[in-house]
This record gives structure tokens, sequence and C-alpha cells, in this order.
């Protein structure tokens, strides 16, 4: 394969920028307001996209599964989920679904979503493979749960399809044993150069824990998108609650994403905006070690380092020596270019 880069819209992931994708995580509960308020608040954090998980109950759930009536409730009639497409769009953010069912493929497609995300529960799901790869649609394939055999064998069905177009997304699901999310030290970041060292296409994270920081931190273990939960409010405890982020946390996982990829872009050495100025306090200077007369010719004995770093830097001090003093020089008095000759 040769894809490194992945195009949604008008945006290259791959390129220069990290595409940061907002999971609304079924938190509308089947509640179509509440779906249209996700996206104007998931607009205004600044992410590319965001993510809505859709389904048809009975291609989801056998009916006697306590999942059939939940999912039942959930579903959206074809002209809300229209109407889902063109909102994302009336706010200028990428709508991307994550098909529960093959059914709604083509009808998202005809609508024209941005992208899909094959979810990590149906990475070894050939329907739901072969319909997303056949869409035309640019897509994400989730890698959370599987083993590298299972991750070899999507990729090797994917691959065999028209012209498939996709990024992966690395990431953790420990949700249903309970807890606070995927901590740190199990996210797995070292695997997401060996991802793209293999398959030469954008990889991704998806962010399970509960933190406002981890995002960033995936930027700089290399992921070209982030995908991060997002909840009005966490006290209404939805879906992942204990992951989610609240809209001003969301806007600041974004802009710390957004400032982490800039600082692993920049492969020369600069300064700090305001290092310049700790330069001075901190760095030494050229300075008498005893008096030097008028006339006297500067000797290494006659000078030591010391703070502050306002006059001639240490580094510059051969350049001193052998010249001769225009003016007497009192000890600790800083060396000025302008009293040497």
């Amino acid at each position: 394969m040769n894809n490194s880069m992945l195009k949604i819209g008008d945006f290259e992931i791959g390129k220069d920028q990290i595409y940061f994708v907002v999971e609304e995580g079924q938190a509308n509960l089947g509640n179509f307001d509440k779906a249209i308020k996700m996206i104007e608040v998931a607009a205004e954090t600044g992410a590319n996209a965001i993510e809505f998980q859709l389904a048809i109950a009975s291609d989801f759930y056998v009916k006697s599964h306590d999942g059939f009536k939940i999912y039942s409730q959930r579903e959206f009639s074809s002209k809300k989920l229209f109407q889902l497409v063109n909102k994302a769009k009336e706010k200028k953010i990428d709508l991307i679904v994550a098909p529960f069912s093959s059914k709604l493929i083509d009808t998202m497609t005809m609508y024209d979503c941005a992208a899909f995300n094959i979810n990590a529960s149906d990475l070894n799901n050939p329907d739901i493979l072969d319909a997303v790869s056949d869409s035309g649609k640019p897509f994400f394939l989730s890698l959370l749960l599987a083993n590298e055999k299972e991750i070899e064998w999507a990729i090797q069905r994917i691959s065999r399809r028209k012209s498939p177009k996709f990024g992966l997304l690395l990431g953790q699901h420990t949700m249903a044993s309970g807890g606070e999310g995927v901590s740190l030290e199990h996210t797995n970041f070292g695997y997401i150069k060996t991802l793209k060292e293999q398959f030469n296409v954008p990889v991704g994270f998806i962010d399970h824990s509960s933190f406002i920081w981890m995002p960033a931190c995936a930027v700089t273990a290399g992921a070209d998108i982030i995908t991060k939960h997002l909840a009005l409010s966490r006290d209404e405890k939805g879906p992942d609650w204990q992951v989610c982020l609240e809209p001003d946390e969301m806007k600041q996982a974004v802009e710390w994403v957004r400032k982490a990829k800039i600082s692993i872009s920049n492969t020369n050495k600069t300064l700090a905006p305001g290092e310049n100025m700790d330069k001075s306090v901190m760095r030494r200077s050229i300075v008498a070690a005893r008096q030097i007369n008028k006339g006297s010719k500067v000797e290494r004995e006659d000078i030591v380092f010391k703070r502050p770093g306002t006059g001639i830097p240490p580094d510059q001090y051969l350049d001193i020596l052998g010249k001769t003093a225009i003016i007497n020089i009192q000890p600790d008095d800083l060396l000025n270019i302008n009293d040497l000759n």
C-alpha cells in the first residue's frame, strides 16, 4: 500500500495538521434535538469532525437481547439522518458515521456523509468491511480489541476491494470492566510508528482515557488523527461518561493537540518566546577579576565569568585577550567592548 495521505473533504490527513474527531458516542440516546445540539457544540470546540454511531437494531442485535430494545429506541428516520448531515455541513464540521448496520452505508453515502469509521466491534465483520470499502468514501478502521492477526486479516480484506482510502485508529476499550478508562502506560503509543511503517497509511488514536492531555500525548507519538468522546455534561452519566470531556475541556484538548503538532513539526532548534530574556538573566558575562588599569593589555587572569548575562558572552573571551583597556576597569565590572582597543 502507498496511501500515506488520506483526504476527507479538503483536509489532507497525514500532511501538516491533526484531524480531530469529536465522538458523539450515542450521547443523544435517540433524542434528535440533542444530536443536533452535539453537532453545534462540537463545531464550537474547533474539531474537524463529529462521529455518530448509527444502527438499525434488527441488524445489530438478536431480538431476545436487551440491546435490541435499547437500539430500537435510538434509531433515526431516514429524514433525520439526512438532517444530521446537512446540519454538520451548515456548521462546517465533517460528519463521520460509524455504521452498526451495513444497510445504513449506502444511505449515508447517498446523503454525503464525510467518511466512515469501522467500529472496533466490526473489525472482523465481512459485511461492514466490504460495504464501507466499496462505498467510495474515505474511512477509518478502528483497532481496539484486536490482536495483530485480526488486524492483518481485516486490512488484507479491505485491500482486495475497489480502491479503499483509509486510515487506522489505534486505541483501547476497557469500559466493560469498569474503572475510568485507559491509563497512560497502557496506551501502546509506540505501536503507532509500527503501523505506519507496516501499512503506510495515516494512523490515529481513539482516546478512552479521562484525561484532557492524553490526545496531545498521542500527537507527540505520531498520531495523525485523534478521536475523543464529548458529553454536554458528565453529570448525565450517558454512554462512556467516565472518559468524556465536557465542551470547555474538549476545546482545550483540541488546542493542546494543535500546539503539540506545531511542536513536533519544527525539526530545527528554535528559541521559545521569552528565552532571550531568560538568557540575559541566566547566562554569564565577561567580568574583571581584578583592576585592569588604563593602557594594560587584558590577560586571562584579568577576567572571570559571572552573572548577569547582559555583557560580553564568555565564549567570546579569546576576542578580548590582548586588547588594551582605554579606561580603568574596576574588579567585578562587566567588560564593555567600547572600553577596549
